[in-house]
């Protein structure tokens, strides 16, 4: 049973590597490479638990007999301690529902239209992004009344770059790994700041690059907007630490050498993810052998 779990302790060690090491690139790129690892790690991990789990049911004593082909096709023939089979099979089943519901919702959510912004005619403040192709940004009157036209012109270059860069597939990305195994939360909580980080950069770049002046703005929104579920916006994740971070000279990347460990370390890790494909593919055979 321990080389089934040879992919997983690769991407548990991954995670806190990138983890410690992400900030040290700009968020754009930061971005990026949280979103390969956590696809990794769920790469690695979820054949793992489905695969223990299965392993689990299938010498259980009343109806293990109905699925112990199962656990032969994937190479476990012994039987597994509960202390192991029951998380797997709970993680299993209720990871599968929750996956299920963050899609649910994120269809929901995504707007194909596009509009260059919605005004919706509400007194609370309201800014966000609507996933989907569109990017469409909403903003409420109460939001609109509160800013002046320069802060208004912040949150919107803020929340256009969230569309105009896709960051709702990043984000689908890191609900659903969180939702399947909910110990990825910290690293998807990582990716979902890393997004924040890198529209505030976009608006910057926007108002001429006058950090201090942008830093206000979102401090000054954070204190009286509201955010739907799975939205992006302004006043997402972290505004304490995005405001220090714009209080600071910007990120200057510079070393290749950094660059090129956390590529490698992610290049290996998906190569041990890869071995679980035949696991996969021995109970897929098993299961259709024509």
């Amino acid at each position: 049973m321990f080389t089934s779990f040879v992919p997983l302790i690769g991407a548990v060690a991954l995670a806190p590597m990138i983890a410690a090491f992400h900030r040290r690139v700009t968020p754009r790129l930061a971005a990026h490479i949280l979103t390969a690892t956590l696809l990794l790690v769920a790469l690695a991990a979820l054949p793992s638990v489905w695969i223990v789990g299965l392993g689990f049911v299938g010498h259980l004593p009343f109806i293990g007999h109905l699925l112990g082909w199962c656990a032969s096709a994937v190479g476990l023939d012994e039987p597994i301690s509960p202390l192991v089979g029951v998380p797997a099979v709970a993680t299993t089943v209720l990871g599968s529902v929750r996956m299920a519901q963050v899609l649910a919702s994120y269809r929901r959510m995504c707007a194909s239209r596009w509009s260059p912004v919605e005004v919706t005619p509400e007194h609370v403040p309201v800014a966000y992004t609507l996933p989907g192709s569109a990017g469409r940004v909403v903003v409420s009157t109460g939001l609109v009344s509160m800013l002046a036209g320069n802060e208004l012109d912040v949150v919107l270059a803020h929340e256009r770059a969230h569309g105009v860069h896709r960051h709702d597939r990043m984000v689908l990305v890191a609900r659903l790994s969180q939702a399947a195994l909910p110990v990825l939360r910290p690293l998807s909580d990582r990716l979902l700041f890393t997004l924040e980080r890198w529209a505030d950069e976009e608006a910057v770049t926007a108002a001429g690059g006058d950090r201090r002046f942008v830093a206000r703005t979102i401090a000054k929104v954070a204190l009286q907007v509201s955010v739907p579920v799975s939205a992006l916006a302004i006043a997402g994740l972290g505004v304490p630490a995005r405001v220090d971070a714009l209080l600071r000279p910007p990120v200057v990347y510079r070393s290749s050498v950094l660059l090129r460990t956390i590529w490698l370390a992610i290049a290996v890790t998906a190569v041990m993810a890869s071995y679980q494909l035949h696991h996969l593919a021995a109970f897929v055979s098993a299961l259709c052998p024509g």
